[in-house]
């Protein structure tokens, strides 16, 4: 064998030597480097679909159960709370004449008011509290002759027609305008109490008509 093809043998040894020791030095640095790389890959990923999905996700899903369970001014999850009917003298015989009747014809009505009451911490209330509660017996009093003109709005703007076949619809009606225009506005408790008072339900104890 000449020395050049000696030398030729050697080097092409050396070179193979030095390939796997550059495998071994920066085969696990490699392998860290792409770990790095899959790992900020699946943290970019989550973060991408989860912001996605938190976009897509209707306003209310988002809520804490709580807050959507909240009642709402007319009616909401107290809806089957058991009232304490009011009932007052000026309240037992409303007379009206009602749409379309020329004057010529009358409604003569009772009315009670089913009425529910949160305390000052907005537990609710039982009927017999709300019974004997001094300030809602004050406040609502002092408010019947705007309770008795609402009412007798509401007759005389309704046909003979609506009255008779259209109650509940008539009655639920009633009971929004009461609350909105009366209960509502009147300040209940203190200032940071939750106290309130409103009307679940409205009955006709009498309806007349002729």
């Amino acid at each position: 064998m000449s020395e050049e093809e000696a030398v030729a043998e050697g080097g092409g040894g050396e070179g193979g030597e030095g390939g796997g020791s550059a495998l071994k030095k920066y085969g696990p640095l490699a392998a860290i480097v792409l770990l790095a790389q899959v790992v900020i890959a699946w943290v970019l990923l989550t973060v991408t679909v989860g912001d996605k999905l938190s976009q897509d996700q209707p306003e209310s899903d988002l809520l804490p159960r709580e807050q959507q369970q909240a009642p709402t001014e007319e009616g909401g999850e107290d809806s089957d709370a058991l009232p304490y009917f009011y009932t007052n003298e000026m309240l037992d015989k409303i007379t009206a004449n009602p749409a379309g009747t020329n004057a010529q014809r009358y409604v003569v009505a009772g009315v009670q008011l089913g009425l529910i009451g949160y305390n000052g911490d907005g537990d609710l209330m039982k009927p017999q509290e709300v019974a004997t509660d001094a300030e809602m017996n004050t406040k609502v009093g002092a408010s019947l002759g705007l309770i008795k003109s609402l009412i007798l709005n509401a007759l005389s703007t309704k046909y003979i027609d609506q009255i008779e076949n259209e109650r509940p619809e008539f009655l639920l009606e009633l009971k929004n305008e009461l609350n909105r225009k009366v209960f509502n506005r009147i300040p209940w408790g203190e200032d940071e109490d939750q106290k309130a008072f409103r009307v679940q339900e409205v009955i006709f104890t009498t309806m007349i008509i002729q």
